[in-house]
């Protein structure tokens, strides 16, 4: 078996719960009950300038000190880090759009053309109120993407790559000029593909363009070289068929890697770096068009973990959503065209199978004639038995099968004879008590996602 990624951590990401609007004291309270009772040690903070920056409406900019902490309105951000910081937890923050218009070039959206020496003097700010020995920062959310970044393509030339790679140094500096001179600063925050219909660039075109390459690996030295903390990326797929050639999906994580690696060859970045999963997660029913049902989507969050926790090169993983977007109540009452249904919990409050199946991970494929089983207790704090438990045939009662003994971060494996059919679960005694991980059957591939046909009279969420 593959040497795992044993310093890896796993970021979760609840806006909704944590620093939305209409998040509150009390849901924030709950939320990181929820969250510690999981396992959870480390949390990602997508950081809106927008959101926090005096006057962000108005295209002028008005007098007040951008370098310093007191200028801006912090709110929900504020508590949401503090209150991981309190807790111990690592924290990686995303200085993102959307941005104040005056901070923008025409002053007229939130996305055009961000400042450089205005984001700097953000960015400054930011660290100067957050920064600390568990902080990491990731600059700006999906710049590959429209929504996020403007403009992406001029006169059939990507240009998004140019304004991204100008932003990064500028924040970085400012972050550097906040006092945290060795805090890692990760590049990237790319999304998993990119689409022609939309403007979106594919993340290692991007990439590519940002690190001043061509499509053959040729370096512009003129660029100067980037050395890098690390590249983020959302590996998620919503796509109906195969990845495209430069897009990077859960399914085809190692080309991220090995992108890295020939433009470190190539001399436009240091060589050796790791890659940072910072927002992941896998749709659910009731998405309409990418939702999986609850048992499935259980079974491929686990899948996907596994080969992060055994790549070498995956520092970090993670965890989109803790409650989902949309308003919707679930797959049998209604079905959603929009948001993410990521969540561990339906939009209603009602949990689905992974949320007790994040907290006790399973998974188990095939290999040869044999069953590989690896499983994860998160809140373990040390070596731990658990007690795993299959029926061969998926049918009648489950029986006692093996006790494991974890590693020191709760990690275990076994092997099995492949029972095509076969479920498993495990036992854990959690300082609360005896727990059972939710049954998983042997994995049967990478599922091809399909649009259903909505039904008439169906309700649309």
């Amino acid at each position: 078996m593959a040497q795992a990624s044993s310093n890896q951590d796993v970021f979760f990401e609840a806006p909704r719960d944590l620093t939305a609007a209409a998040s509150t004291d009390a849901s924030r309270d709950a939320a990181f009950a929820e969250l510690t009772r999981l396992g959870v040690k480390a949390l990602r903070v997508n950081l809106r300038w927008y959101d926090v920056a005096p006057e962000p409406e108005s295209s002028t900019k008005p007098a007040f000190d951008a370098t310093s902490p007191s200028a801006y309105n912090w709110g929900n951000y504020g508590a949401t880090i503090d209150r991981a910081k309190a807790l111990g937890w690592k924290v990686v923050i995303s200085p993102s759009s959307s941005v104040p218009k005056w901070a923008t070039a025409a002053g007229v959206d939130t996305v055009t053309r961000p400042k450089a020496d205005e984001f700097k003097l953000f960015t400054q700010a930011a660290a100067l109120r957050f920064g600390g020995a568990n902080v990491l920062w990731s600059i700006w959310n999906e710049p590959n993407l429209p929504k996020y970044l403007q403009p992406q393509i001029q006169a059939g030339k990507p240009v998004g790559p140019a304004l991204y790679r100008e932003l990064f140094l500028a924040g970085r500096d400012g972050i550097r000029a906040g006092g945290q001179p060795t805090a890692p600063v990760l590049f990237g925050e790319t999304s998993n593909g990119g689409s022609s219909t939309d403007g979106r660039l594919a993340p290692l075109a991007f990439l590519r363009a940002a690190f001043c390459l061509s499509s053959k690996y040729k370096f512009d030295a003129s660029c100067g070289k980037l050395t890098l903390d690390g590249v983020a990326h959302h590996p998620y797929q919503f796509t109906l068929g195969a990845p495209k050639s430069d897009d990077v999906t859960y399914q085809v994580i190692s080309r991220l890697p090995t992108f890295l690696d020939k433009a470190a060859k190539a001399g436009a970045v240091n060589s050796g770096l790791q890659v940072y999963l910072t927002e992941f997660g896998v749709q659910s029913q009731p998405d309409a068009y990418f939702g999986l049902p609850p048992q499935q989507q259980l079974e491929l969050r686990a899948r996907v973990e596994r080969d992060a926790y055994y790549n070498k090169r995956v520092r970090g993983f993670s965890q989109y959503l803790l409650t989902d977007d949309n308003s919707g109540t679930g797959p049998n009452n209604c079905v959603s065209f929009g948001g993410f249904e990521t969540g561990l919990r339906y939009a209603d409050g009602r949990a689905k199978p992974s949320l007790a199946g994040f907290g006790l991970v399973l998974d188990v494929k095939p290999s040869g004639k044999k069953s590989s089983i690896w499983g994860l207790v998160r809140r373990a704090t040390g070596p731990t038995n658990v007690v795993i438990e299959r029926r061969v045939s998926g049918k009648g009662s489950f029986k006692r099968w093996k006790t494991v003994k974890t590693k020191s971060n709760g990690a275990f494996t076994a092997t099995d004879t492949l029972h095509s059919k076969g479920q498993y679960r495990y036992r854990w005694t959690s300082p609360e008590g005896k727990v059972t991980s939710p049954a998983v059957n042997v994995f049967k591939g990478w599922q091809t996602l399909k649009i259903p046909k909505i039904k008439p009279g169906v309700r649309i969420c």
